[in-house]
């Protein structure tokens, strides 16, 4: 009896309730509020190994010497930027001056837009979900190769992501709490917007797509929770409130970042198509492909989801379900909703990009990134249905075997297909893990089935945990021998100060890194390029006046006059011979190093003394 009512209950359902419900796998995660704090560590910690381990290389050159507005250097008349959105540029052109002259600096900007972005996407999550759910998004996010490997990025594809995840944080907690058409959260998220828009460019674009998908039925969404007047509200008026904010954002967005789309539109030459693939593929290498085939898409999925490939199947099969047929916790479906919308726009937008083979490196980094973060949320639903022991014991076994299984071929599988290559390593990683899945079922049935699957489930989920960290680490890119030879060149190169004028000597094209370089260190001196001899005229020095009385002057008391440097590189020193037969003086400012298979050294140029 429940009340005066009688309660009629099968045997089945008697049986139902009689069993113990099943453990949650980690119930430390209860306590995930408090651990907070932790989501700083997150932030700044997995991306100082990439970070640290940065050396400049030709395209950070070629985006430098771009911000500077040295594209004559590099044999670009167009200047390739002219045409993409302007506000890393200024950014980047104005800390060059601030935040010091030495080389990991460049990417100080970009770890900085990480860290922000990882604690956005942490308060996004809580803020529509719970504190266990983002926890655990953030950590996987944190160390996700794609991640970390856009660090090393001076363009800083993190920041116009920051900006997409407030507008999104805006327009999402505008409908959750508000009950009228503009709130200052939706102001907030236009402003975002807008700066996404200067920053990203279309990618201000794939965020309305994704909204306006996700706003698409109203009627499904959560009642604001400002009256029960809005709970009364018909379906018709909800919907008009909901699109005309959607509206007001998209307006609020257009009209804090477009105006320099509008005004570049008028000025440039196709603009928008340009505007659009990025900056273009300059005169260097870039590993760009000249075709496309899908297996290309497939298999940078598998590789980039690497061993939670597993999580994302089955979290995107169950988060269609809940979806489709929604049940229960509506503000979790809600969220689960725009995740799988935000999933399917992102596969378009980085699906389409493939077709653009000279699209830079960082916009490819970017829409990787906008992909990458909605699978990540969805990875993050599944892992923590498993450890609430909503998901079947097949399931997590299931998992475990897809996540590394996807390792595996990938590893065995040719540079840009997915044909593996059987060899005898590839056979006996698939036979341990035959063996060791085999050990795994005979375990748990040979012991008591609740605590037998309970342990299993900890095991495997720690063990893609770790696994997925590991994964992460390894794929940041190591400094090469020719990156630390450089870095010692410029700390051996700053010592010298008050440098106005620079001559780089080589036999051929010079790298871009060393051309950056110069100017990184010095300013907006005089440079001068030349391949082959050099002749007493390409000096700024005068060579026979004010020698003399220069000469008689201490140290203490010369002028603190401009200094002129020869930087030369693949150079032959016949070439310089010129320059000792006029009266010139090398002073080594730089030791001798092996740079790109050349020789690369640095001379203090000074007037002979009298009777030298």
């Amino acid at each position: 009896m429940e009340g005066n009512i009688l309660v009629i209950i099968s045997d089945q359902e008697l049986l139902q309730r009689s069993v113990e419900p099943a453990h949650d796998l980690f119930p430390v995660m209860r306590r995930a509020s408090v651990m907070s704090p932790l989501v700083v560590l997150l932030a700044l910690g997995p991306g100082l190994l990439a970070f640290h381990s940065y050396r400049i290389d030709e395209l950070s050159a070629w985006f430098g010497l771009q911000c500077l507005g040295k594209a004559e250097l590099i044999g670009d008349s167009t200047n390739a930027l002219i045409s993409q959105p302007p506000l890393i540029r200024w950014m980047f052109t104005g800390l060059l001056s601030v935040i010091g002259h030495w080389s990991s600096s460049l990417v100080l900007f970009s770890y900085f837009s990480t860290a922000l972005m990882l604690y956005v996407a942490y308060r996004l999550t809580r803020k529509v979900c719970n504190p266990r759910y983002a926890l655990v998004f953030c950590f996987l996010l944190s160390f996700h190769p794609v991640v970390l490997k856009q660090v090393q990025l001076i363009e800083a594809p993190a920041f116009p992501i920051l900006f997409a995840l407030l507008t999104i944080w805006g327009f999402i907690t505008h409908l959750r709490s508000e009950s009228g058409i503009v709130s200052y959260k939706l102001l907030c998220g236009g402003i975002s917007l807008g700066l996404c828009l200067l920053s990203g460019g279309a990618l201000a674009l794939a965020v309305l797509v994704m909204l306006g998908l996700y706003i698409l039925n109203p009627a499904e969404l959560p009642k604001s929770r400002s009256g029960s007047e809005q709970k009364k509200a018909p379906v018709f008026k909800q919907a008009v409130r909901i699109w005309k904010s959607f509206f007001i954002l998209a307006f609020t967005g257009f009209a804090v970042g477009g105006w320099w789309e509008l005004m570049a539109s008028s000025q440039i030459e196709g603009f928008w198509g340009k505007w659009f693939a990025g900056p273009g593929q300059p005169n260097i290498s870039l590993y760009w492909k000249t075709e496309f085939y899908p297996s290309y898409f497939v298999r940078d999925l598998i590789s980039s989801m690497g061993f939670l490939l597993g999580f994302a199947v089955f979290g995107l099969f169950h988060g269609l379900k809940r979806v489709i047929n929604p049940q229960g916790n509506m503000q979790e479906i809600a969220w689960l909703r725009l995740v799988v919308m935000w999933v399917l726009s992102g596969a378009l937008f980085w699906w389409g990009v493939q077709f653009l083979p000279e699209m830079n490196t960082s916009t490819r980094a970017m829409w990787k990134l906008f992909f990458i973060i909605p699978m990540l949320a969805i990875v993050a639903w599944e892992f923590q249905q498993i450890a609430l022991r909503r998901v079947s014991y097949p399931t997590v076994l299931a998992v475990f075997t897809v996540g590394v299984l996807a390792v595996i071929f990938i590893s065995a599988s040719h540079t840009d297909t997915l044909s593996p290559q059987i060899s005898t390593h590839f056979l006996r990683q698939l036979i341990t893990l035959g063996l060791s899945l085999v050990m795994v079922l005979w375990y748990s049935h040979r012991f008591k089935k609740e605590q037998g699957h309970r342990l299993v489930e900890i095991a495997m989920v720690i063990s893609l945990s770790a696994l997925h960290v590991i994964y992460g680490v390894y794929s940041v890119p190591k400094p090469n021998p020719a990156g630390e030879r450089l870095l010692q060149f410029e700390h051996q190169l700053r010592l010298t100060q008050n440098v106005d004028h620079c001559l780089l000597v080589s036999k051929s094209e010079p790298p871009l890194e060393l051309t950056f370089l110069i100017f990184y260190l010095w300013g907006d001196i005089d440079y001068k390029q030349i391949q082959g001899a050099v002749i007493p005229q390409d000096l700024a020095i005068p060579a026979e006046t004010g020698t003399a009385i220069a000469a008689e002057k201490p140290d203490e008391e010369k002028p603190d006059a401009g200094k002129q440097v020869i930087v030369r590189w693949g150079a032959s020193p016949v070439s310089l011979r010129n320059l000792v037969n006029a009266g010139f003086v090398l002073k080594p400012v730089a030791a001798p190093d092996v740079y790109k298979q050349h020789e690369l050294q640095a001379d203090l140029i000074t007037n002979a003394p009298p009777g030298f």
